[in-house]
């Protein structure tokens, strides 16, 4: 029996052990972080066991989204309630609990200087938990350390501006095909569309010929996969994700089971397909599109240097795949959206725009290369949209080890949020005007329109930026500039004003106009 009494006070043992530790991290530790903090005058809300403050901010975000807005550019409480109202009662500088992590909101620009810029190997991304790792693998935007550089280093000459110039006929000849749609819808007297719907589509089309050489209609079955995929994704962002929850067989992990398996596929179906090409036609030739700068850097291709840190493996090929398809086209299919809604309200900015495009092009010849650095009002359009409605709402980062950020010491792994759209709405930085939309304020460049050259990053900044930046205001600029080419609109009576984050910032009711001519 001895045996049995030493198993018991084993196990026993273990479990005071286990429970102990699980005691120091749901409730010890988060205890001890929110002392130093407020002995910084950092506040607060009130902690709670396990789940912190994630169940409050998903309510007050339910709130927000149950309802829409009047048509104002005053956005920040509506997507941001909870920064929103925890600002007012704790003051700009305050951390909030996701889970037992202490959160920091960093709305200060020099600090961010610090995160993302001249301190950033202080900084990591946040560990993606399993379920959100699903949407994009380990692409470029899911990477840390080494790797990422690594990644980065491959991936950024296929973003060159002289490499991007090339693919202009493929962004005109998708956007002159929906345009002819719209004309016949005109014709036909159906003169209100969803352009949320349509710039998607676009988009998706452009990615898709620029990106991997195939049309939409090809790469449908996979942008279709990533959006469900995407949903599904979304719902872990506000809660807190549980150790093992993602093998349980319920309905939902199910469905990110298949979804994953199928896009896998597919992928893996394109891979195989361009490789069959490139050997029929010229031997490790796979083309002059993203995919092929990707395989032509592959393990395969590398040989007796398979090891390579210059080369990626078919995985990583198809992971960077589901990144590019994923933000390729939402990017930029939302930052398209929000421009011709604030074009559709503010007629004189539209007008001011189509003068100039008329003025470089003319009315029947298509933008070119030449004409992008011309379009300096469409330019500054772009900007001004982006500054209201960036696609991406924050940057999270993780402190690497103790530091000091400005005159607050950090411990380590505590999370902090750069609140990119509270930052491009704060009058202290952008005037009294700053939720007005006034693209004059970018006449002479980005550096000269607030008061630091820090309260504009919607591609976030320093190493980190995004890489695909210029081939999304180069999109950006085509599509618009053909658009101001062709119609006049207004924002349709039936447009409901509810922007909403979905990954990106998004019109929760779709986004609709009317095209009052073809011109």
């Amino acid at each position: 029996m001895e045996w049995l009494f030493w198993g018991l006070a084993a196990v026993c043992g273990g479990l005071i052990m286990l429970l102990f530790k699980i005691a120091t991290a749901i409730w010890w530790k988060p205890l001890q972080v929110k002392k130093l903090f407020e002995a910084q005058g950092i506040r607060s809300p009130p902690y709670r066991i396990l789940y912190g403050n994630s169940t409050d901010m998903s309510r007050m975000i339910d709130e927000q989204t149950a309802k829409s807005m009047p048509l104002s550019h005053d956005i920040v409480p509506r997507v941001f309630p909870h920064l929103h109202e925890w600002s007012r009662i704790y003051g700009q500088d305050f951390i909030f609990w996701f889970g037992p992590q202490a959160r920091l909101v960093v709305p200060h620009p020099e600090l961010i200087k610090e995160i993302l810029s001249t301190k950033f190997h202080n900084y990591t991304k946040l560990p993606g938990d399993p379920l959100s790792r699903q949407l994009v693998g380990q692409g470029l935007v899911g990477l840390t350390g080494e790797k990422w550089a690594q990644h980065r280093k491959i991936i950024n000459p296929a973003f060159h501006m002289d490499l991007l110039k090339g693919m202009i006929p493929t962004i005109v000849k998708s956007s002159a095909d929906m345009l002819d749609e719209w004309s016949k819808l005109v014709l036909s007297g159906a003169s209100e569309i969803d352009v949320h719907k349509e710039f998607r589509e676009l988009t998706a089309d452009i990615i898709s010929r620029t990106a991997f050489g195939s049309n939409f209609t090809e790469g449908k079955e996979i942008f279709d996969m990533q959006a469900k995929q995407m949903i599904l994704t979304a719902e872990s962002f506000s809660t807190v994700y549980i150790p093992g929850f993602r093998f349980l067989p319920n309905t939902k992990n199910r469905q990110r089971w298949n979804l994953e398996k199928n896009i896998r596929r597919c992928l893996n179906q394109v891979i195989d397909a361009r490789k069959k090409t490139a050997g029929m036609e010229k031997p490790g030739s796979y083309g002059a599109d993203l995919l092929g700068f990707m395989m032509s850097k592959s393990k395969e291709q590398a040989g007796v240097n398979a090891k390579s840190k210059a080369s990626l493996s078919t995985e990583e090929i198809i992971d960077e795949c589901k990144t590019f398809y994923f933000g390729g086209h939402e990017t930029t299919s939302v930052l398209l959206t929000w421009t011709i809604i604030l074009l559709g309200i503010h007629q004189d900015w539209q007008e001011r725009g189509r003068r100039e495009v008329l003025e470089v092009c003319g009315r029947n010849n298509y933008p070119d290369a030449d004409s992008l650095v011309l379009f300096k009002i469409v330019g500054m359009i772009i900007n001004e949209t982006l500054r209201l409605y960036p696609p991406a709402d924050g940057v999270l980062r993780q402190a690497c080890a103790p530091t000091k950020l400005g005159r607050i010491s950090i411990p380590a792994g505590t999370q902090l949020e750069l609140p990119i759209l509270a930052i491009h709405h704060d009058p202290a930085l952008w005037g009294n005007d700053a939720n007005d939309f006034n693209p004059g304020r970018f006449s002479e460049g980005i550096a000269k329109a607030a008061k630091h050259p820090m309260a504009f990053m919607p591609f976030g900044a320093g190493p980190t930026i995004c890489v695909g930046q210029n081939f999304a205001l180069l999109e950006a600029k085509m599509v618009l500039a053909m658009i101001l080419q062709k119609f006049s609109f207004v924002t349709s009576p039936s447009y409901t004003h509810a922007p909403f984050l979905l990954f990106t910032l998004r019109p929760q009711y779709g986004a609709q106009v009317i095209l009052l001519n073809s011109i």
